[in-house]
């Protein structure tokens, strides 16, 4: 019978990556871009054309 074991070192510790703490900055970074891309739409449409 097998037993399955997980192994934990000080190495794989340190080399686990935190999503819950990166989802704020993406977050951030993701409304910078479609705000921007938002308001650049709306200028096109406000004066009537692409001028980008």
């Amino acid at each position: 019978m097998n037993r399955l074991r997980r192994v934990t070192n000080q190495r794989n510790l340190k080399q686990k990556i935190n999503f819950g703490a990166m989802a704020i900055p993406v977050a951030f970074i993701n409304g910078l871009f479609f705000g921007g891309y938002a308001l650049r739409k709306i200028r096109q449409y406000w004066e009537g054309g692409p001028m980008d």
